[in-house]
């Protein structure tokens, strides 16, 4: 039964007793006030008012529904504030998504955003693919490249990665240490795919004979396992090779900065938990900028 308004109005007309002080406080015609009692004592089965000169007496049902709306009304009031605890506890989860390789770079900011909101859990979506975030398949995705122009998304800079080629000590003992004039004659690993954002990428299809590109993958991280084990050279963030032993980086041909941005749906920009970690993100820059 959808009655809230009757229900409401009921409630009004037990505490005030007449009609026209029931519609003066809802902001309605009196003529309402009757349509209202009369639907919701029709649907109940039940006498809700004794009606006098004098106004409205509650029966002992009306005298039921008051009680329920003085608990209603509280609830109500009480509403914002218990919605504002919630929102500073934080308490759920939160889903992002990006690449491998981002995801060692802003992990600090996650588990510190964690340690600050401890009932907060983190969904991470570790995909080479775009998460549609207006049908809700992640809260925040960071991705690198061009400026995405997604519609109805928010796009936030964050900050400038730096790319080098890398190999493993194990290939450079076995085939030598690249210059710029030899690198077309090594063993080389590439992503399958070929977006044209991805201009490392696409440098090496263009400057490096098929034979020599020994390794293809849609996964980056398959690519770094690659490189890691001394497989070939291929393109990777300067910070990650701080965190794999043995890594050399190898000359480039060009200085490749990838920008990083920060991704939410318009609709979800100002939804507390997204905040709080846009927020933490954008305060970890410093740090983030260490890594590059």
């Amino acid at each position: 039964m959808d009655k809230w308004n009757e229900i409401r109005t009921a409630y009004k007309l037990a505490k005030l007793k007449t009609l026209s002080a029931t519609a003066q406080d809802l902001g309605v015609h009196r003529s309402t006030v009757m349509r209202h009692i009369d639907s919701l004592e029709e649907a109940l089965g039940v006498t809700l008012f004794q009606r006098n000169d004098k106004g409205y007496i509650a029966t002992e049902a009306g005298l039921d529904i008051m009680r329920l709306g003085e608990i209603t009304e509280t609830h109500f009031a009480q509403l914002p504030d218990r919605l504002k605890q919630n929102e500073a506890a934080l308490e759920g989860s939160l889903s992002i998504t990006s690449v491998a390789d981002i995801a060692s770079m802003i992990m600090p900011s996650i588990l510190k955003y964690q340690q600050k909101f401890p009932k907060m859990r983190i969904d991470y979506l570790d995909d080479i693919r775009n998460f549609k975030l207006e049908y809700g398949e992640a809260d925040i995705a960071v991705r690198a490249g061009k400026k995405p122009t997604t519609p109805d998304n928010i796009v936030l800079p964050l900050i400038q990665v730096s790319l080098t080629f890398a190999a493993h000590k194990s290939y450079i003992e076995k085939h030598g240490l690249p210059s710029l004039e030899t690198l077309s004659q090594h063993r080389f690993v590439a992503l399958k795919d070929r977006p044209n954002h991805l201009v490392w990428n696409e440098w090496i299809y263009q400057n490096i004979a098929d034979e020599n590109i020994i390794f293809k993958s849609t996964n980056h991280q398959v690519l770094a396992q690659v490189i890691s084990k001394g497989g070939g050279i291929g393109a990777m963030p300067k910070h990650s090779l701080e965190q794999v032993p043995d890594l050399v980086e190898v000359p480039t041909p060009d200085d490749w900065q990838v920008p990083i941005w920060i991704l939410v749906h318009r609709d979800m920009f100002n939804m507390p938990k997204i905040k709080a970690f846009i927020d933490l993100l954008k305060q970890d820059e410093d740090m983030l900028l260490s890594l590059i």
